[in-house]
């Protein structure tokens, strides 16, 4: 995820985020009252709300098949 965020000098910071580098079309974008510190504890929570809402553009991980024993 690459997140942008931008001081909008009137107490309020904008949150940008952007999920391309996983080969994900999804782009989002929120603004938190406060400063750097608020922006920043607040992007984990928008990047897991981002991912929850839009589960179905994040590929599933791949599991890997368990191998059958002989008995």
């Amino acid at each position: 995820m690459i997140n942008t965020i931008i001081d909008n000098q009137d107490g309020t910071i904008t949150i940008q985020v952007d999920f391309i580098d996983e080969g994900v079309d999804l782009q989002g974008q929120t603004s938190v009252k406060g400063g750097q510190v608020q922006a920043q504890s607040y992007l984990p929570v928008f990047e897991a709300d981002l991912r929850r809402n839009f589960a179905d553009k994040f590929p599933l991980p791949e599991v890997p098949a368990a191998e059958e024993e002989m008995i």
